[in-house]
């Protein structure tokens, strides 16, 4: 072959190339949502002189084309597995552990911060003057370190315990670590594919609840589970040949019926079950328990009449948990700072609580700028 003709051939291909990825956006299905990454995908972006001017259109239609790309999901695929057979770590904040567990790195601890958000904790409680708990869920590259790649951050849980401990001195503060410890081996405590707890490891924190607060624990027994789940460390990864997860919901025996209000300031919806299983149909099945992130949600134990009432302050974390203490309360009201934006303390003089819980992860009670909103 001539180098006349090999001249010819790379820009021939380079223009195949170019002209074929065109015909595939044109004609391949839109979809505005990732089911893999579980996020809306970008727009197209508005076209006016303005935007076109000050440079976001050029980057909105960036964002666009990446979002767009044909094929899109197996070349993320290919660059997770090809960064990892090179010895890379971390991609795309995801561990690929041991055993099939995907990890979150660690994000950087700020003590002040940390301190900042135990204090807001602190002032509520004085103010409300109610009996309080704390709960830190570790991460799970914390407790399950040993799955870890060797190349790996290090996880300042133990900085963010102690933290919280020492500030929120006027609560009860419920240190799950040791249970984690004991149970980690025969049991799943975490999700492989989530950063969640399990409905195991959230019953070793309900167990450790019950402890420390007097509360009777109540015996559960497997009611449903569901094979399929794929939660959010799957979805940044890229690693899309792990193997999905198993949601498990239990019940109790006592077979208590339950009401469960929901309120995002668009209309309140009631229904009469801790769980909702639609999700399980869903390859993001935890919003099974109690349907997910809310702003407001109420559940009241329609069989139980011992006066009880829980403010329980949480994240996602205290899903499961809430449906395990619904047993122990004849009404939890869960607040979810990241939406709920009313006033707290007007709500606290209005329900007339009992308790207060506050429950979040590790790295959320570190990082979150949401807890001023304890204060309002």
């Amino acid at each position: 072959m001539s180098e006349k003709t090999k001249n010819r051939i790379l820009p021939c291909v380079f223009l195949l190339f170019i002209f074929s990825f065109v015909i595939a956006l044109v004609l391949m299905p839109k979809k505005d949502f990732s089911e893999k990454e579980k996020r809306v995908l970008a727009k197209f972006p508005e076209i006016t002189d303005e935007s076109v001017m000050n440079g976001k259109f050029t980057d909105g239609l960036e964002k666009y084309l990446s979002d767009r790309f044909p094929l899109r999901d197996a070349f993320i695929g290919i660059d997770a597995y090809l960064g990892l057979s090179l010895g890379k770590t971390g991609e795309n904040g995801i561990y690929k552990a041991k055993d099939g567990y995907l990890i979150t790195v660690p994000s950087k601890f700020d003590e002040s911060k940390c301190a900042k958000n135990a204090g807001y904790i602190e002032k509520f409680i004085d103010r409300t003057n109610l009996q309080s708990s704390v709960i830190v869920i570790p991460q799970a590259g914390y407790t399950l370190s040993d799955k870890l790649p060797l190349n790996h951050k290090e996880y300042k849980d133990g900085a963010i315990f102690d933290c919280v401990k020492d500030m929120v001195n006027n609560a009860n503060f419920i240190d799950v670590r040791n249970a984690f410890e004991k149970n980690k081996t025969d049991m799943q405590i975490y999700y492989k594919t989530d950063h969640h707890l399990t409905s195991k490891g959230s019953m070793l924190v309900y167990d450790e609840f019950c402890k420390v607060t007097g509360n009777k624990k109540q015996s559960f027994s497997l009611l449903n589970s569901a094979d399929g789940f794929y939660g959010t460390t799957y979805s940044k990864s890229g690693f899309w040949l792990t193997k999905s997860d198993i949601v498990e919901i239990y019940g109790c025996d006592s077979k208590n019926e339950y009401k469960v209000t929901i309120d995002d300031g668009n209309g309140i919806k009631e229904y009469d079950s801790l769980y909702f299983n639609s999700h399980f149909e869903e390859k993001d099945k935890y919003p099974v328990f109690l349907d997910g992130n809310h702003a407001f949600v109420r559940i009241r134990n329609e069989n139980l009449h011992n006066g009880k009432k829980l403010l329980l302050i949480k994240d996602s974390y205290a899903h499961c948990f809430a449906t395990f203490a619904a047993e122990n309360y004849e009404e939890i009201v869960m607040i979810d700072l990241r939406y709920y934006k009313k006033s707290l303390n007007k709500l606290t003089k209005e329900e007339n609580f009992t308790e207060a819980l506050f429950m979040f992860g590790a790295e959320n009670i570190s990082t979150s700028t949401d807890l001023a909103w304890l204060l309002m």
